[in-house]
């Protein structure tokens, strides 16, 4: 397996829906790399705002939208061109500090959790304007979503908790207790 160099302590990895790119992001450099999957080659670098760490396609792998967590804000991708193509701000850069993005099943919705600003926005992806924000707990970071698409959980890591959401009310109704200060949440379907 080749090496590419994507810049220091890449972070967040994602392929694309169709299997054909791997997007990488260097948080120090503040940039993603894309590799193409059938030839092992780096074909593009580029600037996406300062700390990105995670990445989400729509689920026709058209577009995809990167947290810039220094910039408060996500950054939208065209990426069939692989460039950044609109900013969203979430306000208060500082504060809302962007950091896990996570798509809805049907792609209509994204969802980023905030850490230090205790809050996870829905962001509408047929406008990329804001719906909503909620607070789920003190530095939520890792988010994943239930199977059925109506809870939303966020890893608490301070508190040592996990918050379910309920969608349809986007309210929090259940912390479950956990250790070690989690940061990020795998949901397995039995």
């Amino acid at each position: 397996m080749q090496s590419f160099p994507v810049g220091e302590e890449p972070e967040g990895v994602k392929v694309s829906p169709d299997g054909k790119f791997v997007y990488v992001t260097s948080e120090n450099k503040g940039t993603i790399s894309v590799i193409d999957t059938a030839t092992s080659k780096l074909i593009k670098t580029f600037k996406v705002g300062h700390r990105p760490r995670s990445v989400a396609f729509l689920p026709d792998g058209s577009r995809a939208y990167v947290n810039a967590e220094n910039d408060g804000s996500i950054l939208v991708i065209d990426a069939g061109r692989q460039e950044a193509i609109q900013t969203i701000s979430l306000g208060q850069p500082g504060v809302i500090k962007p950091m896990t993005v996570l798509m809805s099943s049907d792609g209509k919705t994204l969802y980023v959790s905030t850490g230090r600003g205790h809050k996870v926005f829905l962001i509408d992806t047929a406008t990329n304007q804001v719906k909503s924000s909620f607070e789920v707990g003190e530095r939520p970071w890792g988010i994943a979503l239930s199977p059925d698409g109506k809870l939303l959980y966020t890893a608490n890591g301070p508190t040592n908790d996990v918050s379910v959401v309920d969608l349809s009310t986007q309210a929090v109704v259940k912390k479950i207790k956990v250790s070690g200060g989690p940061w990020g949440l795998v949901i397995v379907e039995r």
